[in-house]
Formats: C-alpha cells, structure tokens, sequence
C-alpha cells in the first residue's frame, strides 16, 4: 500500500513539475511556480492580487508581450502590451469571447450569470440584458438612487463636527448596499448605521471572504471539473438560499398582486413575459451579478475618491465649485442630465478607478491557437488570459509619476495623446461591463451629495500610503478609511 501512495506522490510531483515548465516550452517569460499556490504566493493572505499583478506586471512588461503565472497547477497569460490587449477584448474577439471559468451551475445557480457563462448562452442573455441599462432605463431608477443618497446624508448630518473619524467605507457600502437592494430586489433596506441588517451582512460576506473561501475560489478555477464533482461553487449554500428565497419571494408577489416599480427587478420580470423570456434560474442570477457589479463597485469608488479628495483638498475645491456651478443652471437640482454636464467630476472619476481600479484584472480564454503578431509566441487554445488592468493602470509608459492623483491625465487633450487600452477599468469590447451606466451613476451621485453638505478631511487614523486588505475580492482598505467631515456653509 505504501509503494502504491508512494508512486502516486511520485506522479503527481513529475506532473506537477513538468506543468510548471509549460511557459519556458512555449517560449514565454514566467513567475517561478512553487507548491502548493503556484506563483501567487501570499496573495489572499499577506497581500492582495493587485499589489501582486502590480508587482509582476512591471519585472516582465519589457521582456515579452506577454508573461505567464500559475494560479495553483493552472496557467495563465498576463498581457503586458496593450495591442495585444485590444487584439484580445476586441479584434480578435473571437479567438478569446470566453471568460473560462466552465463551472457547474448545478452546484451554485446564482453563478450562472452574464459574467460566468460563455458562447451562445452568453450571446443570447446579453442581447435579453443589453436593453435594461440604456440610459432611459437609468433616469427611470434615478429617483430611487437619489432618495437612498438623501439617507446618507441624513445619518451623517450629525457625525460632520470635522472632529469624528468615521468609518466612511461602511457608510458607502451601506448606501450602495440600499441602492441595488431596492433596484435589483424591490427591498426597503435600512442599511445606515446597522452593520447587523442581514442584507449588509450577506453583501460583506460575499465580498469579504475568509482565507479558505479565497483558496476554495482558486481550486474552482484551477480545477473546475474536480470541484463540479464535489459538489463545489463560488457561492456558499447559505448565500444561494438567501438570495434565491428574496428573488423567488418578490417575484411571487409582484405577479400575484400585478405590482409595477420602476427598477431592474421589473425590467428582468418583463422580459420574463416578453418573446424572448427569463428562467426563473436566469432572474435570480442575474439579479445577484447586478448586486455583486453595482454593490461593491461603486462603494469602493466612492471610497478611493473620497480618500484622495481628502488628501488633495485643492482638487476638492474645484471639484465642489463645478458641481455648485452645474447645479444652478438646472434650479439646484440633482439630475441625471445635469451630472453628465460634470466634466470634471468625470476627470476625478476616471482618475480614481485608474488609479485604485476597483476590478483589477479582467479574464478570457483562449478558444483556438492565437499567433501574437510580429512574435513566434503562440497562446495555445484553452490558456486562460489574465487582463492587467492595475498593472495598465500604473504602467510609466503611459502615466507620467503613476502614484500621484493628478485628474488632469483625464482632459480631452492627453486622453488623445495615450493608448485607448492603457486604461481599462470596466473592459472592453463585446464583454465591457453591462451594468457600467449605472455603476458610475450611483457613484457620481452619492458623490455629489457628499461634496454639497460636507468637506472630507483625513483623520488620524487614514491610511497613508494606501494599503489593500489582503482577502478582499475587490480593492478594499485595510482596516477601512477612516475620515472626518465637516459641513459646508
């Protein structure tokens, strides 16, 4: 018996080794792999994917086009030239429409959403989605983002002494977590200053989870049909009862009592009695994505831009005397049209995601062999893609001192002057992020509201440099952003 466990220990290391050796095959540059995490380290555990991405992305961006890693045994290819990144998302569109991942549904039905499922399916649900998120269909929800903001002001109306350092990442959370509860789930969520509303704690589960769960995800991705067979998926059983329980409730009641809101939830139950039609199973699903893209997104932009307002005051100033300005000339009223005028809010905006983007890396597979021009590198059919979008992002080549908050890189001017895909942050292509009209709407405008009652101002305890909680699924503070604010007279 022990021969046998012996060889089988043999096997697995030659295995093992001889797939680590897989780029120095196909000629590509490559971090060293070791067992048992790959070429990832301590990432999920000391530090966070971006720091890593960041970090290697800069050692081999001038060696090749692109340089491979391994996320556990499984290979991926991070492209460092930005040509090939639009040969990727665009061009060559077809040689890389899939995201990869090949999980099982059966498992976790909440993951069978637009940003998992691939081919066919894919194109079908996108084309159901694609006439939800016009923007129409957001100055229909508007009203609804704008009285949650009208809440967040409220509950901070008291704390703004300009002498109370408050956790304002829970704050945003809260606001954004009562946002796509009530467009996404047609819930009354009252999220402001209670951190145990059971909708915010299942949001900061989701997106906050525990070592093991960061290790379980890379086993799903690296060992899809392994994990199908154990009965594994990305979401816990205690998340899919909860969220299919709301959906399936809500549902039930608004057809049962011929209920009509104007959110996203009735948009979904709509196409669900329309020609096209909507499984149950795809309502749910893409009920909860619309939740994870609109939910933490937005919270952290609001976050990162409330942390470098706070640091840069100047910039702060110009920004609140564009919004005043803006706003007179439509009766000092917060409008949808009126924060498109906003052309320097957008400048900070996009700053802010170029320099903390919220999604740091975006992913696609490889569905057949692909020829990098100008090179004798092949990405082999099947080799997952890693997108490096923090890396893009903090790339010299194209961002003159990259550490620095500079809004300015955002004028018609340079936007000219710099490669379209060195900036990135919600992707490219057939696949960009659907929900991206009202992600940045809900950050614009909770945005707005904050800067006309309040000055944000950094406390003590605000993080500088900026450091990112290691087991976060998306960029998030470490120990959270900790900020004053004062009311503006």
């Amino acid at each position: 018996m022990l021969i046998y466990i012996a060889l089988v220990l043999i096997a697995a290391y030659l295995w093992i080794r001889h797939r680590f050796q897989l780029f120095e095959r196909l000629g590509f540059p490559f971090v060293e792999a070791k067992i048992p995490f790959g070429s990832l380290g301590n990432v999920g555990r000391t530090e966070h994917m971006c720091d890593f991405i960041v970090r290697e992305y800069e050692k081999n961006k001038n060696k090749a086009p692109a340089f491979g890693f391994f996320m556990l045994t499984k290979p991926n290819l991070m492209p460092t030239d930005p040509d090939l990144i639009k040969d990727i998302l665009v061009k060559h569109f077809d040689s890389f429409h899939q995201h990869g991942f090949d999980l099982d549904f059966k498992n976790d039905p909440l993951a069978g959403h637009l940003f998992f499922i691939d081919g066919q399916p894919w194109k079908d649900l996108r084309a159901k989605l694609s006439p939800t998120f016009t923007s129409g269909r957001m100055k229909m929800m508007f009203p609804i983002v704008s009285e949650t903001g009208d809440n967040m002001i409220e509950y901070l109306n008291p704390l703004a002494d300009g002498k109370t350092a408050i956790e304002m990442k829970e704050v945003y959370a809260s606001f954004t977590t009562e946002v796509i509860a009530n467009v996404a789930f047609g819930l009354d969520t009252k999220c402001q200053g209670d951190p145990d509303n059971e909708f915010r704690k299942m949001a900061t589960a989701v997106f906050h989870p525990s070592s093991w769960e960061n290790l379980k995800a890379f086993f799903l991705i690296s060992f899809p049909k392994i994990a199908s067979k154990l009965g594994m998926g990305f979401n816990t059983k205690k998340t899919i009862d909860f969220f299919t329980k709301i959906v399936r409730d809500n549902l039930e009641y608004r057809e049962k009592n011929n209920i009509q809101r104007n959110d996203f939830f009735q948009l979904l139950i709509n196409i669900k009695n329309s020609d096209a039609g909507l499984t149950f199973e795809e309502i749910a699903a893409n009920s909860f994505v619309f939740f994870l893209a609109g939910h933490e997104t937005s919270s952290s932009v609001m976050t990162f831009c409330t942390y470098e307002l706070a640091l840069n005051q100047g910039i702060q100033d110009r920004l609140r005397a564009e919004i005043e300005e803006v706003l007179e000339k439509h009766n000092g009223e917060v409008t949808y049209d009126a924060i498109i005028e906003m052309k320097y809010l957008d400048m900070v905006f996009n700053e802010t995601v170029r320099r903390h983007p919220i999604v740091d890396n975006q992913n696609r597979s490889a569905v057949k062999d692909f020829k990098i021009p100008n090179t004798n590198l092949v990405i082999p059919a099947g080799m997952h893609i890693m997108i490096p979008v923090a890396g893009l992002h903090n790339d010299e080549r194209f961002y003159e001192n990259p550490k620095e908050f500079n809004p300015e890189r955002f004028t018609e001017e340079n936007i000219k002057k710099r490669h379209p895909f060195a900036f990135i942050p919600f992707s490219e292509g057939p696949r960009i992020c659907i929900g991206l009209r009202f992600g940045t709407m809900q950050a614009k405008l909770g945005l707005i509201k904050l800067l006309r009652n309040f000055r944000i101002l950094p406390s003590d305890r605000t993080p500088v440099p900026m450091k990112y909680s290691p087991n976060a699924s998306l960029q998030s503070p470490d120990g959270g952003l900790w900020l004053k604010i004062q009311k503006v007279l």
